[in-house]
């Protein structure tokens, strides 16, 4: 029915799985406060000769809230792609072939079989800038179709297949901050 390939290289693997972090949910805001409370403490306490050890403190909230509101989610993706790549790949990209029909979703990886989801079994269907996404569960989980990508049918002739062939199944955009 609809044949979708593409390599998973770097550069689609972060697009895929690192949110945009200025359109995180109310968590990136609990960071934005800690990064303004500790350069605010760290320029006062500087300013009224307070002890090191206080501006120790506000340069270390500061930093904590700079990594682990920006930078976390990076560094994150960065860890999980070099160690796919390496554990599994041999140091290489490896290519994702998924092949859609009217039972069942196919994916291959490096041209071996690699798992199968029922229609049933899809939960929502979303669709982002560059990707379509048949989530599985109530988590970012799901299979993934490049819309540049298709060697057998498009992009707008899938959404629409899907559409109409499953309506059972819920379309919308996938969330703002997982949109490239």
């Amino acid at each position: 029915m609809f044949v979708n390939e593409y390599v998973m290289n770097r550069k689609r693997f972060d697009r895929w799985t690192t949110p945009k972090f200025w359109k995180v949910k109310p968590g990136f805001y609990i960071y934005l406060g800690l990064f303004i409370a500790g350069v605010f403490g760290w320029i006062y306490f500087d300013m009224v000769d307070a002890p090191r050890r206080w501006q120790t403190v506000g340069a270390f909230l500061t930093f904590v809230a700079v990594y682990r509101g920006v930078f976390f989610q990076w560094m994150r993706a960065d860890k999980m792609f070099r160690v796919t790549r390496q554990k599994y790949f041999d140091e290489k990209d490896w290519t994702c072939k998924v092949k859609v029909d009217d039972n069942k979703v196919y994916l291959y990886i490096n041209g071996k079989f690699n798992n199968s989801v029922e229609w049933k079994e899809v939960v929502r269907f979303e669709e982002a800038k560059t990707y379509f996404r048949l989530g599985t569960d109530e988590f970012r989980e799901g299979v993934m179709l490049d819309k540049e990508s298709f060697i057998k049918g498009d992009c707008d002739s899938f959404r629409q297949w899907v559409l109409d062939t499953h309506p059972e199944v819920p379309y919308g955009p996938v969330d703002p901050m997982w949109d490239w």
